[in-house]
């Protein structure tokens, strides 16, 4: 297996970005396509098939699954109900938990890889499956009963034209045709999606005309600002007419499909809620002004009458609806097919079947048995209350993930799309405040069947196959959670990394040497555990200091640093290195880098350091100080990738490269600095995969945008002195150290270097 990052010694195969040697140009990221799974750990084949992108795979089914219905159904004889202020105030609601749901939503897609499954998948890789399992059932419930909600709006639209239809009749053969369709291909549902946007903003033409005498119909009526409730309360209207904003999940529905989850749902799915926002109070305006409240009460499709040309709108309801309709046919069965993959549901292994085309064909068809039955629940205003209450905790989940996410301060949470972190807890409050006041009966049945589903969950022992931020929270909640750290203490911890170093020193010196750079490694959320080691088979013992280590480790935790230290006594200083990594591997907060100083020591001890990290799952990390430059002016690194000719691929683990890029990060934290990846080719050809490599990892990695890419052509010790000046250089380290070129590369490069090592159990993707 080839290692990432540049190795020592023998010939140290180092990669760096994009510099030739006769250009000096900075490369920037490119944003790579992420593969069609959702998932950009994996390259995908040359000759696949590109994703969706932002405008087709998230805006148009998203403003198209909340323009619709409800505008052409609903709002109107929710005006005449609540009056226009109270239209409004109702708006705002919707749009306040929508939109903080969007936003959180969007921040969380740009941290992880989103995979199948959209909402689901963001909540079990922060959560768990249990959480995610949990949440996951109400979610596709949801979406399910969306399809009904819609074939009812259709319904309704139809029998305005041919009112002698039976409904019954209606309803059933739009179930047939839309569920044939999502059975067949979801790629139909897109296909269709540009001819329906066309329709509807003709519509919407038509509408706006409306208030004009070119309808004939331009009879203006004085806004009635609140209304008088007659019918039904104000918060029965804010849960049947909710259902109008709940689209904002289509696009992380259909990760799966999307060229670039990251870059497009954050992008689609805002601009398709400012869209609506402004389209929903529009419309509200409009209805005010076209109608009295009493005939805006009587006749829930006023629109067509009042609208310039009524069979255009009318065009546009039914076009809205069926392709609605298909959209969540195809949506729904994959958050099923997601959840049976992961051994969720009953009958998971013929529910979570693929075609060979991807399909779910099987969930489908459940999916389909779900909605013909939501049929029979009588009427478009029922499955809206029922909807409403589905996404309302859909929606505190969303928030609370990234609240919890926010409050940890993980370093593996990164979002490129940052938000406040006022966002999710108002989205929180806001979501719960609804789940209650619309229905405080249902909101208690719904929690303790989301309860009772998790203790299901937990019993069944589910195994995760990703690392989620759980052990996280358990270690930031220790004082009183400490049986929940241990219960994940087996578990890689990938995406709750955090530096936690063993330093073994043999005098309070040393320790006062390092003492910068291991505050710069451990904040803000990292840990040191510093070893004093008193060798007795020394001829004259001596403590050389030790018996004061505690002082520099205060000083430590005066800085908000969890430092702790020990004195031990062993015959020599590695086996009190081997007997500190023993004991400590068993403790809740077990160490995981062994941190020394190369130039204090010497070849043996270096090999050491580097055998006892590998026999105890401990990354290695052995900073050799420049004698005279130490670590300058702390405002440039670079980091040393290896040459992976003739295979660039970039995966979930990166041998030798996840802890020097993870070091990087935590040392750009404090210094404040600039990180370049520097590469050296040994063969010419290979130099356009080195850089195509450097800007995959730095998008996947969710490098600084400023990082820099170098890559060079040639030997490699004759080409390193060329590299970029800078502060810091970071190598790897082979599993056989050589000290002579570890000293070699400080003299050639000026500088100091540390040379690090991965434990196997880090990850740079996470």
């Amino acid at each position: 297996m080839t290692d990432s990052s540049t190795d020592l010694p023998a010939s140290p195969e180092p990669s760096a970005a994009p510099i030739d040697e006769a250009s000096t140009d900075v490369a920037s990221p490119s944003g790579a396509s992420d593969a069609a799974s959702g998932s950009v750990a994996e390259d995908a084949p040359e000759n696949a098939t590109p994703g969706l992108g932002t405008f087709a795979g998230v805006y148009r089914p998203t403003v198209l699954t909340i323009l619709g219905l409800m505008m052409y159904v609903r709002e109107g004889w929710v005006v005449g109900q609540a009056g226009l202020l109270g239209t409004l105030l109702i708006i705002v609601g919707m749009f306040i938990i929508t939109g903080t749901s969007a936003l959180s939503l969007s921040s969380i897609t740009t941290n992880i890889h989103i995979g199948a499954g959209g909402v689901f998948s963001i909540i079990s890789k922060s959560l768990g499956l249990e959480t995610g399992g949990s949440i996951g059932i109400p979610l596709y419930l949801g979406q399910a009963l969306s399809g009904a909600l819609y074939i009812y709006g259709f319904t309704e639209g139809w029998l305005y034209l041919f009112p002698a239809h039976s409904p019954w009749l209606v309803a059933y053969s739009l179930f047939v045709i839309t569920f044939g369709i999502a059975v067949a291909s979801s790629k139909i549902a897109f296909k269709v999606q540009g001819v329906v946007m066309i329709i509807i903003l003709v519509s919407m033409g038509s509408i706006a005309l409306g208030v004009t005498q070119f309808g004939g119909n331009a009879t203006l009526h004085t806004p009635q600002l609140w209304g008088s409730f007659e019918d039904v309360s104000f918060w029965v209207l804010f849960a049947i007419f909710f259902p109008g904003a709940t689209g904002i999940k289509v696009g992380a529905s259909m990760s799966g499909v999307l060229e670039s989850p990251r870059k497009s749902i954050p992008r689609g799915t805002l601009a398709a809620v400012g869209t609506a926002f402004l389209v929903y109070v529009g419309m509200a305006v409009w209805y005010s002004v076209v109608a009295d409240p009493e005939t805006l009460r009587a006749e829930r499709l006023i629109v067509l009458d009042r609208a310039a040309v009524g069979e255009l709108v009318l065009a546009g309801l039914l076009a809205s609806t069926f392709t609605a309709t298909i959209s969540t046919m195809v949506a729904a069965p994959r958050v099923l097919q997601a959840l049976a993959e992961q051994k969720i549901t009953p009958k998971h292994r013929w529910l979570g079947a693929l075609t060979d085309s991807g399909e779910p064909r099987n969930a489908t068809m459940a999916t389909g048995a779900l909605v013909a039955g939501a049929l029979l629940l009588g009427g478009l205003d029922n499955v809206a209350i029922l909807i409403t209450m589905f996404f309302l905790v859909i929606y505190v989940m969303i928030n609370a993930v990234v609240a919890i996410e926010q409050s940890l301060g993980l370093l593996s949470f990164r979002p490129t799309f940052q938000i406040p972190r006022a966002v999710p807890i108002v989205g929180v409050a806001a979501s719960t405040l609804a789940l209650f006041v619309v229905n405080a009966v249902f909101a208690l049945v719904a929690l303790l069947i989301i309860v009772a589903l998790y203790v299901y969950l937990v019993r069944r022992q589910l195994t995760t196959p990703w690392q989620t931020v759980r052990s996280g929270i358990f270690v930031s909640l220790a004082n009183w959670a400490s049986k929940h750290v241990a219960r994940t203490l087996d578990e890689p911890n990938e995406r709750a990394w955090k530096p936690d170093l063993l330093v073994p020193v043999t005098s309070r010196p040393e320790l006062d040497g390092a003492f910068r750079f291991l505050r710069t490694l451990a904040e803000p959320k990292g840990s040191l555990r510093i070893i004093g080691v008193q060798c007795t088979e020394q001829t004259a013992p001596s403590s050389n200091g030790l018996n004061r280590l505690e002082e520099v480790t205060r000083t430590f935790r005066n800085e908000e640093l969890l430092a702790t230290s020990s004195l031990i006594k062993a015959p020599t200083f590695l086996e009190g290195v081997e007997m500190s990594a023993s004991v400590l591997r068993g403790t809740a907060f077990r160490p995981n880098i062994l941190f020394g100083l190369a130039h204090r020591h010497d070849a043996d001890a270096i090999q050491g350091f580097v055998d006892i990290a590998e026999r105890h799952d401990l990354g290695t990390a052995l900073l050799y100080e420049h004698p005279e430059a130490a670590l300058s002016q702390e405002r440039r690194v670079n980091v040393w990738v290896t040459d992976q000719s003739p295979e660039w691929s970039l995966g979930m683990r990166m041998p030798n490269l996840d802890l020097p890029l993870l070091l990087a990060l935590q040392i750009r934290h404090d210094w404040n600095c600039t990180l370049r990846l520097v590469t050296i080719c040994s063969d010419t050809d290979e130099m356009p995969n080195a850089r195509h490599f450097h800007e995959r990892l730095i998008e996947d990695a969710r490098l600084p945008a400023d990082t820099e890419s170098f890559v060079m052509q040639g030997d490699f010790f004759d080409k390193v002195e060329k590299a970029p000046e800078v502060d810091l250089n970071i190598f790897g380290i082979a599993r056989t150290a050589d000290p002579e070129a570890m000293r070699r590369l400080v003299e050639t490069t000026g500088t100091s270097c540390l040379f690090v090592r991965d434990s196997g159990r880090e990850s740079a993707l996470a």
